[in-house]
């Protein structure tokens, strides 16, 4: 049975376009993957197929009352709404059934016999769909959601305005997840999720018995919950049956085979022209050449193969430092009370560290401290000598409304255009991107404009803070070998752990201190 059919979808953003004549069908049981690099159109695929954004051309045939549910990127909640309540929405349709059963209930002593027997079997009908949608455990399921993706932590009563964006996304997703939808749509739900939670995650929907479309540039996650692979390259989605694996084997020899095509087609086109040119004005072979003209119009031309930049972050030096970088004593962090004490580490020069720990514990708040953003509770911090840090963010506010150039030109206000413009492409930016506001960017997009302040950035001591958030592949594959090749310290909080594990020196992993 087809869930979702697409005809014909076509999208694009002034002359860049995105997919063309795209024709695909998502099935019950389907578990897809849909994947790409970068800025190919994903996350606007997922918009269209939401109704937040309208297709250029094309139709979505939906089966009758889909049920689908949407976790994007930039995810937003209703504010004013604590946590549990937030997750008690997903199941609002139930809890109204209960209370129309309390009101029949409660007018049953002044009605009439007649009313009186169409409440109760109104209320027999609305029992009966409670219990078959187990009603009675929603806090049960609740409850589970929560400590399987670390939600527990921060207190059901916790307002949403409190959470940090990431906790957010993780609220939404598990909002998502007991919504029971017939179709989810996911846009890389693992971000913000530690290996424990993306464990959980996969398990849960390894076991969900409906159909969903997950973007992610986790192969590991994809490999274990997808059982279809969409490819969005060249305009246009390919269907490959299988994991994240099994569609590498096969996309070589599908891209070889587009390539031939292409060029065989350009072959074609380039001698009609020609023979066009050379007779069409020869009254003897004009009907010849009009005829090859003719042709040439009929030919449904196919996509020039663009190969998406691939990024190079080159990570720019300064002096040396002394031997120590910084070493903390008995330190105490967070904000009004302390979420970790007794801290006590150390960092020598051209050490590179890995922080690791379940979400909330205090990784951000730890590398913030250390930067001196947010100030110590308690204990002490010796920093060494000539320290030139530079620290990526995993939030950052306030930039949608500019485009990459301004936002680099921020940070550097003496730097020249074309040298922001030759740095924003070193790190994978097309022309159209760099005058684009941020806020139509994709995050992978986003991420490598953030980046891009970093390798403009002179520094000895890099602080990052989940810097593979977004990134496609290519790109995770090229910041891990700068970072490698990179002679200064390096802090980096990261979840995934293939991207760090046989570079780094040392992993400091947080719940093996001392938690408060």
């Amino acid at each position: 049975m087809s869930i979702l059919t697409v005809e014909n979808l076509s999208h694009g953003f002034g002359d860049k376009v995105l997919f063309k004549n795209v024709n695909f069908r998502v099935l019950k049981g389907d578990k897809v993957g849909l994947i790409g690099n970068n800025g190919v159109g994903k996350s606007t695929l997922m918009n269209i197929l939401t109704g937040n954004l309208l297709s250029d051309s094309g139709e979505l045939k939906w089966a009758p009352s889909t049920k689908i549910g949407y976790l994007e990127q930039h995810s937003k909640l209703k504010q004013g709404m604590s946590i549990i309540d937030t997750l008690r929405d997903a199941f609002r349709k139930l809890y109204d059934m209960e209370e129309a059963i309390t009101e029949l209930s409660g007018n049953l002593e002044n009605a009439t016999e007649e009313e009186v027997q169409r409440a109760i079997k109104r209320m027999g009908t609305l029992q009966e769909e409670l219990d078959r949608e187990d009603f009675y455990n929603i806090d049960t399921k609740i409850n589970n959601v929560m400590m399987g993706l670390g939600l527990n932590v921060l207190g059901v009563n916790t307002s949403i305005e409190k959470l940090s964006g990431g906790q957010r996304t993780k609220v939404l997703l598990a909002k998502l997840l007991l919504s029971g939808s017939e179709l989810l749509l996911l846009d890389e739900p693992t971000n913000y999720l530690d290996k424990e939670h993306v464990e959980w995650l996969s398990q849960y929907l390894e076991s969900y018995k409906n159909s969903y479309i997950i973007i992610s540039h986790d192969t590991q996650f994809l490999n274990r919950v997808v059982n279809v692979i969409y490819h969005l390259e060249f305009t246009t989605i390919t269907r490959y049956p299988g994991n994240y694996e099994y569609f590498l084997k096969q996309e070589k020899l599908s891209k070889a085979r587009y390539l031939a095509e292409y060029n065989r087609q350009q072959e074609d086109i380039k001698r009609l022209e020609q023979f066009v040119r050379s007779n069409i004005v020869r009254a003897s072979t004009t009907k010849r050449a009009q005829s090859r003209q003719k042709q040439l119009d009929k030919i449904e031309r196919i996509e020039r193969p663009k190969n998406l930049p691939r990024p190079k972050f080159y990570f720019k030096k300064a002096r040396e430092t002394g031997n120590m970088i910084f070493e903390s004593k008995s330190l105490d962090i967070g904000y009004n009370f302390p979420i970790m004490q007794g801290l006590s580490f150390k960092l020598e020069k051209a050490q590179k560290i890995a922080i690791t720990g379940c979400n909330g514990i205090g990784k951000t708040t730890l590398l913030k401290t250390i930067m001196g953003i947010i100030p110590k509770l308690k204990g002490e911090i010796k920093y060494g000598e000539f320290l030139y840090p530079a620290y990526y963010e995993q939030e950052i506010y306030n930039v949608s409304n500019i485009t990459p150039i301004e936002y680099i030109w921020s940070i550097f206000p003496n730097m020249l255009q074309m040298d922001i413009r030759r740095a924003l492409a070193q790190c994978g930016l097309r022309e159209e991107h760099i005058f684009e506001n941020m806020s139509k960017l994709s995050g992978g997009e986003q991420s490598r404009v953030r980046l891009c302040s970093l390798v403009l950035t002179e520094s000895n001591w890099l602080l990052l803070d989940e810097p593979t958030n977004h990134l496609d592949v290519g790109a995770k594959e090229e910041l891990k070998d700068s970072l490698i090749k990179y002679e200064g310290s390096i802090i980096l909080v990261c979840h995934e752990k293939e991207f760090y594990e046989g570079w780094v020196d040392q992993i400091w992993d947080m719940e093996k201190m001392l938690v408060i």
